[in-house]
């Protein structure tokens, strides 16, 4: 297993580049609902948008912790089988 800091160096590049437009996307779409409703955007929403992202951010890096490491048992498993 990769050390710790490469871990997560490796989790959020690849969370950054499977998942980066979407977690824009929502963040996005969720100000501009707002704006239209409110006619405003305010620090507020600055704030909730930043909550957002490292929600979203957390979430992919774990989907990508899993993808990882259902790789690496994979690879393991290909190996006993040779």
């Amino acid at each position: 297993m990769l050390s710790r800091t490469s871990l997560l160096a490796t989790l959020l590049g690849r969370a950054m580049r499977r998942h980066g437009w979407g977690m824009l996307g929502a963040v996005l779409l969720l100000n501009v609902m707002h704006w239209m409703r409110h006619s405003t955007l305010d620090w507020n929403d600055a704030r909730d948008s930043l909550c957002l992202l490292s929600i979203y951010l957390g979430l992919a890096m774990l989907l990508e912790y899993k993808r990882l490491r259902d790789a690496e048992e994979a690879s393991a498993a290909a190996e006993d089988g040779r």
